[in-house]
């Protein structure tokens, strides 16, 4: 991640469940000024548009950015734990709009796993 003068880098703290449940920790970058910011990722970027109520589900690994002001809760991806586990999706985030949440393409862990099932003996 860089970006122009003008951005500032700061963490933000998620609450207690956000931050147990997420996958990502207590903490999160929180990126705020004007300017121009350049962000990598796992894949390609895609936005999705959210308007007013309007609710979308999205696998945790998935998340690349969203505004500070989106509504958010992360939630089971599946119907039980047991099946969670084993397929490997326990947690999703539930965004509610307005707002737009920026996503990659690939996930990382689904990536390990291939990775993983494709090594001898394992």
């Amino acid at each position: 991640m860089a970006s122009t003068e003008g951005i500032e880098f700061d963490t933000k703290m998620q609450n207690l469940s956000k931050g147990l449940f997420s996958g990502e920790g207590f903490f999160i970058l929180n990126v705020k000024g004007s300017g121009t910011l350049f962000v990598s990722s796992f894949g390609a970027i895609h936005p999705l548009s959210l308007a007013d109520g309007e609710e979308i589900i999205i696998d945790n690994g998935n998340l690349v950015a969203w505004p500070d002001y989106m509504d958010y809760t992360i939630e089971k991806a599946s119907s039980g734990w047991i099946s969670g586990i084993k397929s490997g999706e326990c947690l999703a985030t539930r965004f509610r709009g307005p707002g737009t949440v920026l996503i990659q393409t690939r996930n990382p862990s689904g990536f390990e796993a291939w990775i993983r099932s494709m090594v001898p003996g394992k």
